[in-house]
């Protein structure tokens, strides 16, 4: 059984240190945690995609439950011998909102045959590479293609564009994590599922991103092509929050 670790600073070495066989969620906490359930069914899912023994659910649950959390990001880490919890600041402030993202496509292909595309590994260093590269040249993350050139996701959000009043999003098949707030837009919101390319990122009027922790945030700019309007984006903002 794992021993869960919260503020500690000693963690037992094993598989997910030396070769990334670890998985983690990452949930917003205001009051409670958001969407724990669907969080917890994913993080279940991924630890059966690497191997890794059932999660000790009940226990986590107590522990979550004796926390006295406010207005944080809750992190949790699985490897083969420990649950660990951590907690930070939001990131994310009223000004992003305001500004909207910028977003340039990414050198870096996505292997859509790779199961690594569709879990939150902790193999995550070309994601955070590939961020960082990117704002040193002025824009705030990546969007990364496969090796069909088709659109996937960004280093730590979904995409989602508007085209005559429509919504799309990538298909899981091309090689992207199925987020929990991906899932809730498309239980409340017609969206249709399908490769997306470049060329359809010039031709939306909207391109919106979303995760767990910003909820639905605006894309302004994708390397030369500009946007300015956010209707559907504070729509899904309004459904998330309700």
């Amino acid at each position: 059984m794992r021993e869960i670790i919260y503020n500690k600073n000693k963690i037992l070495l094993d598989e997910g240190l030396f070769f990334g066989r670890s998985v983690f969620e990452t949930i917003l906490w205001r009051d409670k945690p958001l969407f724990l359930d669907e969080h917890l069914t994913r993080l279940k899912n991924a630890m059966a995609e690497i191997n890794l023994k059932p999660l000790e659910e009940q226990a986590l649950r107590e522990y979550l439950n004796k926390l006295s959390i406010k207005d944080k990001v809750l992190k949790i880490t699985v490897t083969p011998l420990n649950l660990i919890i951590t907690e930070r600041e939001i990131n994310y402030k009223q000004e992003d909102y305001n500004k909207g993202m910028a977003l340039t496509i990414s050198k870096v292909r996505r292997n859509s045959t790779s199961r690594l595309c569709y879990i939150k590994s902790t193999c995550y260093i070309e994601n955070l590479i590939e961020k960082e590269n990117a704002q040193k040249i002025g824009f705030d993350d990546v969007i990364f293609l496969n090796q069909k050139e088709n659109i996937t996701e960004t280093s730590c959000a979904n995409i989602f564009i508007v085209q005559n009043k429509e919504i799309f999003t990538p298909k899981l098949e091309d090689g992207l994590l199925g987020g929990v707030i991906r899932s809730e837009i498309m239980k409340n919101f017609k969206v249709n599922e399908k490769s997306i390319t470049i060329k359809d990122l010039g031709n939306s009027e909207e391109v919106i991103i979303t995760n767990s922790l910003m909820g639905a945030m605006s894309v302004r700019r994708i390397d030369y092509i500009e946007y300015n309007n956010e209707e559907f984006r504070k729509m899904f903002n309004a459904q998330i929050n309700s």
